[in-house]
């Protein structure tokens, strides 16, 4: 604990300090702006020959002061753009610079119809600051979107998040307009590795927490819209670290027709799971590689191309475990020796072509076919043997061994057995429209797809506990669960949307309109869905700092494989589509402060949440009760502050407080009096798996002020406990609550793209960076390891994500 004080209170030294070590003598102000007359974001201007610098703001504005003596010359700089440099002979002279800086090599190249004024539900990402966040899943995207107003997370493992009272299936990804899938078998975060999306191919990141709009697709939580580069000039990347290595390449042909994006990724989180309460030999291995091309066929014809691949391996053999958990009052410690190893291996690919046809400016047609595959396998066989000690008396003591006798108040052994299969496949082919029409922009797409599954079930737990197998009974060996299912599925889904963009006008000020209807189809249960959504976005006379958002709509979130297959592995055939009527209002609001510019946004939410499919979490993965038995609501309000807390860069806040609560409508059981009286009890609402009533985020950066090439960026996250309950309990059992999940992550980095271009090399951009997760060391809770001792009680052992480490990344762009 002492060395966590004094690491905080250097930090807070540290960041007290900088401030006030800067010479006030000439003032360097001005905008930085491209040949468009653009302003351009986070250009570095240092002082030739100098330490000094500063880094442009979201407006391309920047100010700092130099005790460097007149004249000398600044140089202004940023990824993309050529480097200038400008002499400062006199004081007047540094004041309301304009830097104009020219793209290293300017084309235009062809234009989409994307005539909307304003994203009306999204939120707009930099997907810069994935290298500065600190990020213990090593430089995924979603570590940036787990930051953001209305998203929660409690594993630093895993890239998948919960939206407003959703769970991760209920999460829209795109790439490129085409839909992203995830595998369907992984259990815990450890053998997740690589997300899809590889930050180094992205050119713009959208997201949305709720209120989204007909042309995106039937899930009810959130989207996340990505956009991969077209690139302008020969350049790259190189990144490498603790926790694996990424490159990537770019690029276009001399008569710029032809464009070429390609990432590769290796990730190993073999030093991460070194700190989990499970020792043994990990040897996990992710690894991907994607490409996206284009081709200008003639001026009015063109061709994307996007293709993926990935390959996760998790090998684990398991040594031992030691767990304290308990009260003050009474301490207990859970030891595990195991024998066995697990072998899982996930595989997926992707390949899409996109062929665009515009007739003209208003006019665009886009005709896009997929297919993706993925085959997993899960392969485990692992016994352990527990002893569960007291390490503390209910008096607060130490026992004595040689007084009180042993300690062990409960032996067991539990062996787990796995050998799982799936295949799945997904080809899909879509017309899309965009036409603008005077004040109206129309879009539309139809949509046709083949889902094949195909799935093997064979997995089981047995656990004898203090000399009984459980659950107990006198006839029979039970296991404490057990999956068997073989099941195939083939079905073909058509879904299509149509939407209207346009600007009204009135006394008091404008309104934008997005309004559309989308309809899905899937013969698998016959059901087809009509699904009408509405935005508005209020732009008052009054004050131009202010805007007001109303959204609403019917969400339907048709089934998926994973929500057909009930907890014993057979399929439903008759499941439904989960629905959700939302009604989302909201805020921003542009102030001024400290002389600089921020943003309050606010959101508030209702969902009307009906035929839902009751769920259990176990760490990351999701069983369904392949039923529409259930009813329930997620109402709550989010807060967002955005602005530059250190002028030049960007930081935010978000606070979010939510409840969400579903009623299993055959669910109920009986209670018996002493008198042999028995009542049947109906539990009612109860808090769903996801209900996080409380989170708060920080992502904040800052710099030396008279060094901007030394930064500091600092993520922070606090969230309240989820729901749990035994294990394969009925739901209604399931309202315990997990201690809070609290953390918090630093990361230092230098920039040494100054120091090599001394030597004339060819790198545009050179960081190295220090990486601390977990400051604070603090044991969060993933989920929980279920004993029983000699009395028979039952204890919720917790499993414990990572603690503290270091990480050391270093990444360079040429």
């Amino acid at each position: 604990m002492k060395s966590n004080l004094n690491l905080l209170y250097t930090i807070i030294l540290l960041c007290l300090g900088w401030h006030s070590v800067a010479q006030e003598r000439i003032l360097i102000e001005g905008t930085v702006k491209d040949s468009l007359k653009k302003t351009i974001p986070f250009a570095n201007i240092t002082v030739v020959n100098g330490s000094e610098g500063g880094v442009s703001d979201e407006k391309g504005r920047f100010s700092f002061r130099t005790s460097q003596p007149l004249p000398f010359e600044i140089q202004v700089s940023s990824i993309g753009y050529r480097t200038k440099t400008i002499e400062i002979r006199n004081e007047q002279q540094s004041k309301n610079l304009l830097v104009e800086l020219s793209q290293k090599e300017e084309s235009i190249g062809q234009v989409d119809v994307e005539g909307r004024i304003t994203d009306q539900s999204f939120n707009k990402i930099d997907p810069k600051l994935t290298n500065r966040l600190p990020d213990a899943g090593g430089g995924n995207i979603e570590g940036l979107v787990k930051s953001q107003m209305g998203v929660s997370s409690n594993n630093e493992l895993s890239s998948q998040y919960r939206v407003r009272g959703g769970n991760y299936d209920e999460n829209l990804v795109y790439v490129n307009d085409i839909e992203i899938y995830r595998p369907f078998l992984i259990r815990s975060g450890q053998q997740e590795g690589l997300s899809f999306i590889n930050p180094n191919l992205i050119s713009s990141i959208k997201f949305s927490p709720g209120g989204f709009e007909a042309q995106y697709g039937d899930k009810m939580s959130s989207v996340l819209d990505v956009r991969y580069k077209k690139p302008t000039e020969l350049s790259g990347s190189v990144s490498a670290s603790l926790l694996g290595a990424s490159g990537h390449i770019e690029g276009k042909s001399k008569n710029n027709k032809f464009t070429a994006i390609t990432g590769v990724r290796y990730k190993t989180n073999q030093y991460l799971l070194g700190t989990l309460d499970v020792s043994g030999d990990y040897n996990p291995s992710f690894f991907d590689v994607q490409t996206f091309l284009t081709y200008q066929l003639s001026e009015k014809w063109s061709l994307e191309a996007l293709g993926y691949y990935s390959q996760n391996n998790y090998s684990f053999e398991p040594v031992d475990r030691e767990t304290s958990f308990g009260t003050i009052n009474e301490a207990k410690k859970l030891k595990i020796y195991f024998e066995g190893q697990e072998k899982d291996l996930f595989q997926t690919g992707l390949g899409a072509i996109s062929l665009k046809f515009m007739p003209n400016s208003n006019n665009q047609y886009k005709l896009t076919a997929m297919g993706y595959r993925t085959y997993e396998e899960e392969t485990y066989d692992i016994q352990g043997q527990y002893w569960l000690q007291n390490i503390e008396n209910l008096d607060g003591s130490t026992p004595n061994p040689q007084e009180d006798g042993i300690q062990n108040i409960g032996v067991g052994t539990n062996i787990e057995h796995a050998r799982n299969d799936l295949l799945g496949v997904i080809q899909n082919m879509a017309l899309q429209g965009k036409h603008q029409l005077n004040k109206h922009l129309l879009s539309w797409q139809v949509k046709y797809q083949h889902e094949y599954f195909k799935d093997y079930i064979n997995e089981w737990e047995m656990r004898d506990s203090a000399g009984y197998s459980l659950p107990y009974s006198d006839k029979e060996v039970k296991f404490v669960y057990s999956y068997n299912a073989d099941a195939e599925t083939s079905s073909n889904r058509v879904t299509a949307y149509l939407q209207d963009e346009f600007r009204i006008n009135t006394n008091n000020g404008f309104i934008l309109v997005n309004a559309g209807i989308r309809t899905n189809y899937w013969d698998f249960n016959d059901e087809f869905l009509i699904s009408p959504r509405i935005n508005f976005l209020f732009y008052p006379d009054i004050t131009k700092t202010t805007r007001y958002r109303l959204a609403g709509g019917i969400y339907y979130q048709s089934p998926f494989y994973r929500e057909m297959r009930r907890p014993d592995g057979s399929i439903n055939e008759n499941i439904k589509a989960q629905k959700s009527v939302q009604f989302v209002a909201g805020i921003d609001r542009i102030f001024e402060a400290m002389d600089r510019q921020f943003k309050f946004t606010s959101e508030a939410y209702y969902k009307h949440l009906t035929d839902l499919n009751p769920y259990q979490v176990d760490n990351v993965r999701v069983r369904y009760a392949g039923e529409n038995n259930a009813k329930g609501y997620a109402t709550g309000i989010d807060f967002k502050l955005h602005g530059e807390f250190v002028p030049g860069v960007e930081s935010w806040a978000n606070l979010s407080l939510m409840k969400t609560e579903e009623d299993i409508l055959d669910d109920y059981y009986i209670e018996t009096d002493e008198e042999g009286n028995e009542t049947i009890i109906y539990p009612g609402y109860i808090p769903r798996p996801s209900d996080q009533r409380f989170s708060f985020s920080l992502f904040f950066q800052d710099y030396l002020p008279n060094n901007p090439s030394f930064r500091v960026n600092l993520n922070f996250l606090y969230a309240s406990g989820l729901p749990f309950g035994p294990p394969q309990s009925p739901r209604y059992m399931a309202t315990h609550r997990m201690p809070a999940y609290r953390r918090v992550d630093i990361g230092f980095s230098k920039d040494l793209t100054k120091w090599l271009n001394k030597n004339n090399t060819l790198v545009k951009d050179c960081w190295i960076g220090l990486e601390v997760f977990n400051l604070f060391d603090i044991n969060n809770t993933i989920s929980y390891f279920w004993v029983r001792d000699i009395h028979n009680r039952q204890y919720a052992v917790p499993n414990y994500l990572t603690s503290r480490r270091l990480n050391l990344k270093l990444t360079a762009f040429f």
